[in-house]
C-alpha cells in the first residue's frame, strides 16, 4: 500500500556480520523470524529484498551509526556499544550494507574480536549482488566520505 520505502536500520553486528539495510527490510517484511536466523539467514536476507514490493520501492536507505554496536549483537549490548559518529546513505543497499560491514568488521578486529572479515558474514552480500541487487564488490562501490568536524 506504499509508493516508496526508505530504509532506516542503525549500524550493530550480529555475529561477525551486520544487521543493516538488507536484514531491516527482509525481516521487517516477514513473519516467524525465528525459524530463520540460524541456517538460512544470509539466504533469507538476500532472497525476500529481491521480491519484487520490497525491491522496487526501496530508494533511500539512511544507517544511523552515530552510536552503534560492535559485539553482542543484533541484541543491545551496551557495555559493546561504541561512537561510529557515522551516517550511510545510499540508494543501494547492498553498497550501504558492504560499507557498514568493513566499518564493524574493523572495529570488531582492533578489539580482538576476530582476525578477518568472515565469509559467513559476508554471504549474504554476494547472494545479493548474485540476485542484482546492488554493488557488494568494494572496488566498485562509489563511497565519499564527508567530514562535519
Amino acid at each position: 500500500m506504499c509508493d516508496k520505502i526508505i530504509n532506516i536500520p542503525i549500524l550493530k553486528n550480529a555475529g561477525t556480520s551486520v544487521t543493516l539495510c538488507m536484514k531491516n527490510l527482509s525481516y521487517g517484511a516477514i513473519t516467524n523470524t525465528g525459524r530463520l536466523h540460524e541456517k538460512l539467514w544470509s539466504e533469507t536476507v538476500a532472497e525476500v529484498c529481491a521480491f519484487p514490493p520490497l525491491r522496487d520501492k526501496v530508494v533511500l536507505n539512511v544507517v544511523d551509526g552515530i552510536k552503534g554496536c560492535f559485539n553482542g549483537g543484533p541484541g543491545a549490548v551496551p557495555q559493546f556499544f561504541t561512537n561510529y559518529n557515522t551516517i550511510l546513505i545510499g540508494t543501494d543497499p547492498v553498497a550501504v550494507d558492504r560499507i557498514g560491514l568493513n566499518i564493524v568488521t574493523k572495529k570488531r578486529i582492533e578489539e580482538g574480536l576476530q582476525e578477518e572479515e568472515s565469509p559467513r558474514g559476508s554471504a549474504f552480500l554476494a547472494m545479493a549482488e548474485n540476485l542484482k541487487l546492488g554493488v557488494a564488490d568494494n572496488s566498485k562501490i562509489h563511497f565519499n566520505k564527508i567530514d562535519l568536524t
